[in-house]
């Protein structure tokens, strides 16, 4: 039996069960889309964390053409970043499904299976999630009912039907088809919601088993991201799955026994396998003995395996390793390398199967707060476990690889394991179910033992690092060199790690340089976890929420910094400035240029907080909840902003031109759009208030709209429209104000949290992790950490702090030219050089236990619904990451100037994000340095509180 679908408009002709990626390979496509740049790119992992073989299907953009089941009928096209296939639909939100349960299993492999079987029969109330269409699992993944193959199922293949029957019988409820995006603690268990294509899942459970497996590490060698090169997971899955084999000719390079079984598997139907590199050199000897003593099945599979390799006459090269892929638009060859001499060969190949071991799927894990620690071993990141997979976060225990790489065999003993852990915490005490880590564990000491090899070097020079942003090598360590000694200002520096793969392929390399440039990063350095956990449409989670008035306070966000022993470089200045935000930067560098010594402080990184998390708006007109009834107080002093927001504008054109810096600044207007009379009446209040201060801002009709911004909502009836309006990125921006500070004679020292802060006779003394300062004048820049700051001299300062969320979509086409803005909700919306749309509008989230803003998934839900509301294609694009930046909440306007009872003390807070950094930092630094603030600023201090 087949079935037809159409790639390309081109019929393909597909088996039952066959996924797209199966499909198109049997059929010889293996170019799926295109990157950014241009480039082809095709399926490589197989198991959808890479994202690489993207489709649009029946005009859902977005598709992973391996998970995604071919079915009569289908019209699939190739997908390119920045442009939009015709009849593409953003899809709609699927039902949603509530439902509770004692235990939840994520992932339904070995280890997830085997404890949903232990928990189910324990009495618990159980339910599994799972990404895949059907349970198994990489390890024991089953054949599709269209399989190609004729030979019967081997041993791995009836284990593993016989796992998934005991299962289905023990009452587990398995979700299939269904990705975790979210998850968190609650007072009394755990928040889940996961998404699939005809529902969604609401999950309350008491106790969370992560058992998500892992992941295959890429060999990074030029080439590696061409079509036609693939992870061995990947050639095994269509091999063992759907019996496709994924090339006429297909080279296979690793390290471990994965490589060896994949080449018996190809052989089994009848691919040519050119050759097999194995960086190990397995032979006789002591850890032999110990792998046969352990686990003699496992042994002699592997002795089969190196049988079948020898009948396909295929030539094993032990000692050797990929060292490049070479072709134009596909693989068409491969360099191997003698790792012990430096030899080299070349082969001939469609088709490069290769790896570098395993990594834990760490996502969930972290967002379930679960500390992380260093593998003494190999150095890689994993998360901190016993031997029963309990976790120190309460109710969270990690079975199987999810945990580090332990073989098939670890799993399943460790889910029962981690089941009887849980269910002791739900107050259903089971019995000892037996499971004995001991005999798995010996033989996965002797397998490494026997495949023992040196690390792989890390790349270099032009070899692609980050596949997904396509950021090399020498990109990354140039970086570095610079002064980007940590992960996430290494992530701001280059973008590494802002991709759909949302860095689990880049991080650990990029870990690896940072340690050979003597930075190591400890764990809790990382990127901070943030939902969603996996790239999902944007359309999917848009659903309209209440409109809400005020911020959600919250105590200032805690980021983990990494202690810095160095002591400060100076003991004194003329200024001292508390907060190395685009604020307190642009003092130091005005400061500088006056003259003045200068020292700038900051707990973390320059641009690391509010600053770095900006959306990059640059506003011009008032923002909805500025005006009319939803404005804080009476609106004037709001108003009155506008025309310093006009004034910073303009200096961060000059700042651009002076520095010969691209902040990747554009001002291409700004539109706030209405749907109906109401909202029109309102922009025409509006639009009269602003022209009275000099603002220019006219209300158009939906034809101007439509005409500025064509994919705008047909719902939009009408709009204001500010010329003047724009964008701007933070984290190109700031970086070269720092540069030009120090350029300027300031000190800037980083790594430096403010513990006190106290008087001493004519000035002040500063204490800081560091050391100790003094400085006759002191500037506070630090947002919402500034009233504790202040608290430590006896003042109170009316600010508060309140983290609002953004999100960002994967690039796309160009659907919003200019600022988008909504008359009677909150948004803002604008697209960056790269193509992502960034959406934000105020939408509060919170600070988490650990210290850490935290997204709530109602803010997001709301905030996505109105961005498709108003550019209704946005749904089409997947939501890649989110976080939230700790706003400034005084009184709807910015506050500068002395600190009343503080000689020489100077606050300066903004209430506009980014736009009126680099004329408070200037103005602040003029008020510091002479006592006096520039007259129309006045009703911007103090004096409007006392």
């Amino acid at each position: 039996m087949t079935l037809d679908f159409t790639f390309e408009g081109q019929a393909v002709r597909a088996r039952p069960g066959d996924s797209l990626a199966a499909a198109l390979a049997a059929a010889g496509q293996v170019a799926l889309g295109a990157r950014r740049s241009g480039a082809p790119r095709g399926a490589f992992c197989g198991m959808g964390v890479c994202h690489d073989c993207l489709v649009t299907v029946d005009g859902a953009r977005g598709r992973r053409a391996c998970m995604v089941e071919a079915r009569a009928g289908m019209n699939v096209r190739r997908e390119a970043e920045r442009t939009l296939t015709p009849g593409t639909t953003p899809p709609a939100p699927p039902r949603t499904e509530r439902a509770e349960a004692d235990i939840a299993v994520i992932g339904a492999g070995p280890a997830g299976l085997s404890a949903a079987i232990q928990a189910a029969e324990g009495g618990a109330r159980v339910i599994v999630l799972d990404e895949r269409g059907e349970s198994g699992g990489q390890y024991f993944k089953p054949r599709s009912g269209g399989y190609r193959g004729d030979h019967a199922p081997d041993r791995q293949h009836r284990r593993g039907t016989a796992l998934r029957g005991r299962a289905e019988a023990s009452g587990a409820r398995i979700l299939s088809g269904q990705s975790l995006w979210f998850a968190r603690p609650e007072e009394d268990g755990f928040a889940l919601r996961s998404l699939g294509e005809d529902c969604a899942w609401h999950l309350t459970v008491r106790a969370v088993i992560l058992a998500t497996g892992a992941y295959e590490r890429p060999a990074m060698v030029p080439g590696w991201t061409l079509p036609g090169a693939m992870t061995i997971g990947a050639a095994q899955t269509l091999a063992r799955r759907y019996g496709v084999a994924p090339g006429t000719r297909v080279l296979i390079a690793g390290h471990g026994p994965l490589g060896l079984q994949l080449a018996a598997e190809l052989e089994a139907i009848g691919a040519r396998v050119v050759a097999l590199a194995e960086r190990g050199r397995p032979g006789p000897g002591a850890a032999l003995v110990r792998a046969v003593a352990a686990a003699p099945r496992l042994a002699l599979d592997g002795a089969r395996y190196r049988l079948a390799a020898l009948r396909g006459r295929v030539p094993v090269l032990q000692g050797w390793e990929l060292a490049e892929i070479t072709g134009e638009d596909r693989a068409e060859g491969a360099v191997l390398r003698q790792i012990a001499t430096g030899e080299s060969r070349r082969f001939a190949a469609d088709t490069v199967a290769a790896g570098d071991g395993f990594a834990p799927q760490l996502e969930v894990a972290r967002l379930l707060g679960v500390p992380l620690t260093l593998d003494p071993g190999t150095g890689d990141i994993r998360p901190e476990r016993d031997e029963t997979g309990r976790t120190p976060a309460p109710g969270v225990w990690i079975a199987g690889d999810a945990g580090g790489l332990g073989g098939a065999e670890i799993a399943l003993a460790q889910g029962r394991l981690s089941a009887e852990g849980a269910l002791n915490h739900i107050g259903r005490p089971v019995r000892d179910s037996g499971a004995d880590l001991r005999r798995p564990r010996a033989f996965q000491s002797a397998l490494w033992s026997l495949y023992a090899a040196p690390p792989r070097a890390t790349p270099t020079g032009g070899t692609i690092l980050c596949r997904c942003e396509e950021i090399t090598a020498a990109t990354v360590r140039a970086a570095i060199a610079q002064g980007a000694d940590d992960p996430a200002t290494l992530k701001r520096a280059t973008r590494l790690g802002m991709g759909r793969c949302q860095g689990r392929y880049c991080l650990p390399q990029a870990l690896r340089l940072l340690a050979e440039a003597g930075h190591p990063a400890p764990p809790e350095a990382l990127f901070a976890p943030q939902i969603p956990a996996r790239p999902v449409p944007l359309g999917a989670l848009a659903l309209e929420k209440p409109e809400w008035g005020g911020h959600l306070e919250s105590a200032p966000a805690t980021r983990p910094a990494r202690p810095d022993p160095r002591p400060l470089s100076a003991s004194s200045a003329d200024l001292v400035i508390i907060g190395g935000g685009v604020t307190g930067i642009s003092a130091a560098l005005h400061a500088a240029r006056a003259g003045a010594s200068v020292v700038c402080l900051d707990r973390g990184r320059v641009n690391g907080e509010a600053s770095g998390g900006n959306a990059g708006s640059l506003h011009l007109q008032l923002l909805s909840w500025d005006f009319g009834g939803k404005a804080v107080g009476s609106g004037d002093l709001q108003l009155r902003t506008l025309p310093l927001q006009a004034e910073s504008i303009d200096l961060w054109q000059r700042l651009e031109t002076e520095l010969g810096a691209d902040f990747e600044m554009a001002v291409t207007g700004g539109l706030m759009v209405a749907e109906n009379p109401d909202q029109i009446a309102f922009l025409e209040a509006k639009a009269a208030a602003e022209a009275r201060i000099g603002i220019q801002t006219e209300v158009i009709d939906g034809a101007q709209v439509r005409r500025i911004a064509p994919a705008i909502s047909e719902d939009v009836v009408a709009a204001a429209w500010c010329p003047g309006e724009g964008k701007i990125n933070p984290l190109a921006a700031t970086p070269p104000l720092a540069a030009a500070a120090r350029a300027a004679g300031a000190l800037i020292e980083e790594n430096a949290p403010v513990r006190g802060i106290a008087r001493d006779g004519q000035g002040y003394t500063v204490d800081t992790a560091r050391g100790r300062i003094t400085a006759r004048r002191l500037l506070i820049a630090a947002g919402g950490w500034s009233a504790g700051l202040a608290r430590m001299l006896g003042a109170e300062l009316p600010i508060k702090g309140a983290p609002l969320q953004m999100v960002v979509t994967a690039p796309g086409p160009a659907l919003v030219p200019c600022l988008l803005a909504h008359a009677d909700r909150h948004l803002s919306m604008k697209q960056t050089a790269a193509g992502s749309v960034i959406i934000g509008g105020a939408w509060p989230a919170v600070t988490g236990a650990g210290g850490q803003t935290q997204i709530l998934p109602e803010s997001l839900e709301g905030n996505l619904w109105v961005a498709q509301r108003t550019v209704p294609q946005v749904g089409s694009l997947q939501v890649i990451r989110s976080w939230a930046a700790m706003n400034i909440d005084i009184d709807g306007a910015p506050l500068i100037g002395p600190v009343p009872g503080l000689d020489g003390v100077t606050i300066a807070a903004t209430a506009n994000g980014y736009t009126l950094g680099p004329l408070m930092g200037r103005e602040a630094a003029a008020a510091a340095l002479s006592g006096r603030l520039r007259q129309d600023l006045g009703a911007f201090s103090m004096s409007r509180f006392t």
